[in-house]
């Protein structure tokens, strides 16, 4: 699944992961995110793919599209803390 910018911002949101961070996880640029996340479509699909990937090992899992809802993302519930969710 391609994962949409607006996704990727949600998911660094909802994980309260700094940019800067997201960076070190992924091996992908700060201004690389920075443009993913405002839907830049010049940012390559390895780039994406990366910070996807840098997603899914912190804990959160995208959902496609199903045709009747957009696409999505759950967050492991181990770290759904009450005081410090993000959404």
């Amino acid at each position: 699944m391609d994962v949409p910018g607006e996704l990727l911002r949600t998911a660094g949101v909802a994980l309260d992961m700094k940019q800067s961070e997201l960076a070190r996880m992924s091996g992908v640029a700060q201004r690389t995110i920075l443009r993913a996340e405002r839907c830049d479509l010049t940012v390559s699909l390895e780039s994406r793919r990366r910070l996807q990937e840098a997603f899914r090992t912190a804990g959160v899992a995208f959902v496609p599209d199903d045709g009747t809802s957009g696409p999505g993302l759950r967050v492991r519930r181990d770290l759904l803390v009450q005081e410090n969710l993000r959404f």
